[in-house]
């Protein structure tokens, strides 16, 4: 099947082409799956295309049932709100982050005394030091216990 083909004025459309140039290349708008059904009835074969007004979806039939071949989604637009640049309300958007107009609430971090060359010893720990620390006396054998103390420098 070649795939587009330009009649002049007058020309006379013969069965093959328009088959093969019209058919075979349509895409068949309904208003939604009922008015399809109604109007194709089992005149359908694989690969035929249909647009659904109702939901703005693109089908194809696969030979057993019509599949999407499209999701419009909801998202309509993307705000950039405190600290952020860029959005867009169409295609790819990126957000970008403006890391110095983001602060921490004094509330998070107001009874902290530790600096911060002191919060970087801890970088890594997953769990309560002093637990980590009591496991690995006990499993260190040697017949003794010793409970660790963790205190700031």
């Amino acid at each position: 099947m070649s795939g587009y083909k330009a009649w002049s004025i007058g020309e006379v459309v013969e069965a093959g082409d328009f088959q093969t140039y019209i058919q075979n290349q349509t895409v068949m708008k309904f208003a939604d799956e009922a008015s399809r059904a109604s109007e194709l009835g089992d005149s359908v074969s694989e690969g035929m295309l249909s647009y659904l007004v109702s939901t703005e979806t693109f089908q194809y039939y696969t030979g057993a049932v019509w599949e999407n071949i499209s999701n419009p989604g909801d998202i309509t637009a993307v705000t950039a709100g405190t600290a952020l640049t860029g959005g867009g309300t169409d295609g790819a958007v990126t957000l970008n982050v403006d890391l110095s107009a983001v602060t921490i609430p004094a509330s998070q971090i107001s009874d902290l005394t530790a600096t911060a060359a002191e919060l970087n010893y801890v970088d890594g720990v997953t769990s309560a030091i002093q637990e980590q620390l009591d496991g690995k006396a006990a499993a260190g054998g040697g017949g003794f216990e010793t409970n660790f103390l963790l205190m700031g420098a």
